[in-house]
């Protein structure tokens, strides 16, 4: 049995299964608690006789410790909403022990507005970053200043293997590209053609969306499925999507399965189904078009992210190697979650 005196705010809450945070306001007196979480959480202390220490020497008594966090504007990609929501729940739950959370949203477009926010933050006096690193070249030089100023860091959705992160938290892309592959492959015959479809990133700055190609391919490759079959195509502008997908269509009629790499599937559904044309089609995450679309039938299977939780256990795990001073994994990789339209009412609760 573990020795009361090792028993952290991290245990009591798991025990209880409530935030750090509601578990701090019932040790300290303050905030909001209902009646029942009050006494769960007070049964527990009194079980473990714990003594309310571990908050007292990790923050000295009037100190913040403030955490930067860098990621996409969701008013420009509505797929961040989400790590958005998880971000903000994470403030709210660790405000009482002393930690400020700012956040610096750039364009997902705009490379330089990244690397703006990014100025700001290593201007700033912040003792930890949550990011995301979408911009690979734009990215691995701001690991760099950070790595000059000892400014740890946790990234999340997209993995860079030459970053210096404490920890990386999301989705095993490369096996993530395995996995739509897989989907697609028991939707169509071993002579159909594939297209990998890529939209408004630029590919060779974007390493998630490259290692899910790269897993797509490899999962064909093995299974002896010509890689020549397996077409691909970058779209840079919406504006002019519909043009590209059908010219490409056209000029490989054989194409009857589709991998989108990212949230932005419904393009490519929408211009389909205004033109009766039906492809098996394979995407990510649950925004409201795509959840429409997969009701509907049009796509196949969604593949989520769970980019809320994402964000939200990377405050948590800044908060855990900061404030509470406890060791963190260098990677947490979370399941690769398949959603269908008879299973889509468990993630919309």
């Amino acid at each position: 049995m573990m020795k009361l005196e090792k028993y952290t705010i991290k245990d009591i809450a798991r025990m209880a299964q409530v935030s750090r945070g509601t578990v701090d306001r019932v040790i300290h007196g303050r905030g909001t608690v209902s009646n029942e979480t009050y006494e769960k959480v007070k049964l527990i202390l009194e079980k473990l006789n714990y003594k309310p220490n571990l908050v007292a020497r990790a923050l000295r008594k009037g100190e913040v410790c403030r955490l930067a966090v860098l990621m996409p504007d969701y008013e420009i990609d509505v797929f961040w909403k989400r790590p958005f929501d998880g971000i903000n729940k994470a403030a709210v739950d660790y405000s009482t022990i002393g930690v400020k959370l700012d956040k610096f949203l750039f364009n997902p477009l705009n490379s330089q507005d990244f690397m703006d926010k990014a100025k700001l933050i290593l201007n700033g006096d912040y003792q930890g970053i949550l990011m995301a690193p979408v911009f690979y070249k734009e990215s691995l030089a701001f690991f760099e200043k950070c790595k000059k100023i000892n400014l740890p860091y946790i990234t999340f959705n997209t993995f860079i293997e030459d970053s210096q992160a404490i920890c990386h938290i999301g989705q095993d892309l490369k096996q993530s590209g395995k996995t739509a592959a897989s989907l697609l492959s028991k939707l169509i015959s071993n002579t159909d053609e594939i297209l990998i479809i890529h939209i408004e990133e630029v590919l060779e700055n974007s390493r998630h969306m490259q290692e899910k190609e790269l897993g797509f391919k490899q999962y064909f490759n093995d299974n002896s499925h010509s890689a020549g079959l397996i077409h691909v195509l970058k779209l840079k502008k919406i504006k002019r999507i519909e043009e590209k997908i059908l010219q490409k269509l056209e000029a490989y009629p054989k194409i009857q399965g589709i991998f989108v790499s990212t949230s932005k599937v419904h393009h490519i559904t929408c211009i389909l189904d205004k033109h009766d044309i039906s492809k098996h089609i394979v995407g990510y995450d649950l925004i409201e078009e795509n959840l429409n679309y997969l009701k509907s039938g049009n796509i196949d299977f969604l593949i989520y992210q769970n980019p809320g939780s994402q964000a939200n256990q990377g405050i948590s795990l800044l908060v855990d190697h900061l404030v509470f001073k406890i060791e963190i994994p260098d990677k947490k990789l979370l399941p690769i979650e398949i959603v269908i339209k008879e299973n889509i009412n468990n993630y919309l609760q």
